[in-house]
């Protein structure tokens, strides 16, 4: 039985189509890579891979492989398990700062920094941090340099030592008045980690304190002659009938004033301190009374021994003798 030319034709077409179903069944589409890694380029163009095919992946910038195999193989539609792991590239250990020390922000791995900082004294001269990149750290690494601060300058009528262009952190200068003049404030000034130093500079001053005037007062000693110099001491005391209030020593200090206050001398209250109202009075009331009792007394006595003696020398009358 003979076979029409549409039948064949639509048997042919159906056949071409299983065929082509058959193909695509079999050919896989394109893989996708696990973290931090990438299709090779030369498979980047193609969608799909047929039956047997083999791809390769490799790791993205800044990432290197840990473990396992790059390829895969498409077998009957479907890719075998990918086993690559790929972990961040490590820049090493961060160069050692000297006077500065190294932390990490994400550790010494690619994306991390190199966090640096200075020791008390030092400042930094370069980036505080540097990244770790895929070529390694980026840029040449910071240092730490020791604090610097110029000359503190002079001051009227006095000098100060040692003489430098510059001083180094924590360094020390010494400040002197000359002649007779005296330093108020600090005599050492540091060098501070601001670049500056401290405290402020001091003064010179001339230091003169007139002698004290103090009535009613005398003087009784001093260390030296007026005008009195810094810390130069005077001692006065009253006069008789006046006490003093304050201190009788005082000193010459640096505002040219006597330190303490300058005493009083203050007249002195007759009556004693510990006497009571009305006491004066009564004593005098006791003793006349006394006196009173004292005279009685006395008289008494003087008029007894007056009787007695009037007896003794009174003569004596005489005596009748009556005959028997």
């Amino acid at each position: 039985m003979a076979v029409s030319g549409p039948v064949m034709g639509v048997a042919a077409f159906f056949l071409l189509s299983s065929l082509a179903i058959a193909a695509q069944a079999t050919s896989c589409s394109k893989p996708l890579g696990g973290n931090n890694m990438n299709l090779r380029e030369e498979f980047i163009g193609n969608n799909t891979f047929q039956d047997g095919s083999k791809v390769s992946f490799s790791c993205a910038k800044g990432y290197t492989p840990s473990k396992g195999a790059p390829t895969i193989t498409c077998t009957d539609g479907s890719w075998s398990d990918l086993t690559l792991e790929c972990e961040p590239k490590s820049c090493g250990a961060f160069p050692e700062v000297s006077n500065g020390n190294v932390d990490y922000s994400g550790g010494n791995v690619f994306g991390g920094k190199a966090v640096i900082t200075c020791n008390q004294g030092y400042k930094l001269v370069g980036k505080r941090e540097v990244r770790c990149v895929e070529q390694g750290w980026e840029n040449r690494p910071p240092t730490c340099e020791v604090v610097k601060c110029v000359d503190p300058g002079d001051i009227a009528n006095g000098v100060f030592s040692p003489k430098k262009e510059d001083y180094s952190f924590s360094e020390v200068v010494t400040y002197k008045c000359e002649g007779d003049f005296m330093l108020n404030g600090s005599k050492k000034l540091i060098c501070s980690e601001n670049g500056k130093f401290h405290p402020d500079l001091p003064k010179c001053i001339k230091v003169e304190c007139k002698d004290p005037e103090i009535e009613n007062a005398e003087f009784v000693e001093g260390s030296s002659r007026p005008p009195h110099k810094y810390k130069a001491t005077v001692t006065y005391k009253c006069k008789p009938g006046y006490k003093m209030i304050g201190d009788s020593t005082v000193t010459c200090d640096l505002n040219s004033q006597w330190s303490p206050r300058i005493p009083e001398c203050s007249k002195s209250d007759k009556k004693k301190v510990d006497e009571k109202p009305g006491s004066s009075g009564n004593s005098v009331i006791g003793g006349v009374i006394g006196g009173l009792i004292a005279l009685v007394v006395f008289t008494v006595i003087g008029v007894i021994a007056y009787r007695k003696l009037s007896k003794r020398h009174s003569p004596v009358a005489p005596t009748l003798l009556m005959s028997p």
